[in-house]
């Protein structure tokens, strides 16, 4: 009985250390970076469509807070870089953007799934601005942040801040667009007069016409369509007559190659007649010589039914390998010609195609140099739109 005290205190004591929460200083505690990391595992992220749409709801905070969680769970994502870039952008941190869209770029997803900025050609951004601002701003900031310092993007800019009655945003964008083109010839002067009056007078601009110069070929469209309201019977009329006489040229020339051809196999089945009858060390050369002529001139007939050869062509050809084929020395002489004329011909055409390629990178077309179809680079659009999706 004396030991009943100790035993009772005993048992409370195990008691007490098997309880929930007992004991506790004997576990070591979470480290901070352990707990933040726990809770931003637990915390649902965003997918990049629906951090779009936050973007495009004007919830730039939000979208950038998003944005910022997806980077930090996923550091590979090009793509939650690029949308950090393009809120930075319509939040007027270009220098941010920029930065940012160089880190996503420098990512192994940039090119494997294709990423870009996307944006939208000066004509389109043109008609949104006159009836959301807001959303013009927002393509506008897509353009600034793809193509950088482009003065018709700032002019379009000045335009849609001072319709949203914002002067000195409208003031300092059309400054920037004078320091990059300061003649604005892609400007519609009327248009550019009427924003600089409201600029002066603190008056949303009246447009009365496009903000961006018309295409210069406008008119030519006015004068083809009078040609054919007036001239389109009497063209119409002329062309039906040149098809009639192409067709009666065409059937003379096949004629013609049909009868021509016709008359040379019949010489050179003879020539091949008599040299399968000869006989000796040179008569096997020569009637393998004579076949290769045959093919050719077969090759030949086919070219001039398509209209790619006429007879007398196919005469000169036909001549040609003719006296070729009578010696050994002769046809190898031949044989060297036309690899050599087959190898000016693939040269000659790949010059023609890098002379093409040339100009093509050298800026736009001419028919293409409408100020409201391509920015001041050329480009009229993005050709990469990867942005979204539901996975980063």
């Amino acid at each position: 009985m004396k030991r009943l005290p100790q035993l009772i205190l005993t048992l409370l004591l195990a008691g007490a250390l098997a309880l929930p929460g007992a004991g506790a200083t004997l576990v070591s505690p979470l480290q901070p970076t352990q707990v933040a990391r726990s809770v931003q595992v637990a915390a649902k992220l965003l997918t990049p469509d629906e951090v779009i749409v936050l973007m495009n709801a004007g919830r730039l905070t939000d979208a950038e807070t998003a944005a910022r969680a997806a980077s930090a769970a996923h550091p590979e994502s090009a793509r939650s870089l690029l949308l950090l870039a393009r809120i930075q952008a319509r939040q007027g941190r270009l220098p941010e953007a920029r930065a940012a869209l160089s880190r996503a770029q420098a990512l192994p997803q940039w090119d494997e799934q294709e990423l870009g900025v996307p944006f939208q050609y000066p004509g389109y951004i043109e008609q949104v601005m006159l009836r959301d601002p807001a959303a013009a701003r927002g393509l506008l900031a897509d353009v600034l942040l793809a193509e950088w310092d482009d003065p018709k993007a700032y002019y379009l800019l000045a335009m849609t801040e001072a319709l949203a009655r914002q002067w000195d945003a409208s003031r300092a964008a059309l400054a920037r667009a004078r320091a990059l083109a300061p003649s604005l010839g892609f400007a519609d002067p009327e248009s550019l007069a009427s924003l600089e009056r409201a600029l002066q007078e603190n008056q949303p601009p009246v447009l009365d016409g496009p903000a961006l110069a018309p295409s210069p070929w406008r008119y030519a469209w006015v004068a083809v369509g009078v040609f054919l309201a007036w001239g389109l019977p009497v063209g119409f009329r002329a062309f039906r007559r040149y098809l009639q006489a192409e067709r009666v040229r065409r059937e003379r020339r096949i004629t013609e190659v049909t009868e021509r051809t016709n008359a040379l196999q019949a010489q050179l089945d003879e020539a091949l007649r008599q040299a399968r009858q000869q006989t000796g060390p040179q008569a096997q050369p020569f009637l393998a010589r004579l076949t290769y002529l045959n093919s050719q001139l077969k090759q030949w007939r086919q070219e001039g039914l398509d209209d790619l050869a006429t007879a007398a062509m196919i005469q000169t050809r036909y001549d040609r390998l003719y006296a070729a084929v009578h010696t050994e020395e002769t046809f190898a002489v031949y044989i060297a010609e036309e690899k050599e004329r087959e190898i000016q011909e693939a040269h000659s055409l790949a010059v023609i195609a890098r002379s093409g390629t040339q100009s093509q990178a050298s800026g736009p077309s001419s028919l293409r140099k409408s100020e409201r179809s391509s920015w001041s680079s050329g480009r009229s659009s993005s050709s990469r739109d990867n942005s979204g999706g539901s996975k980063w």
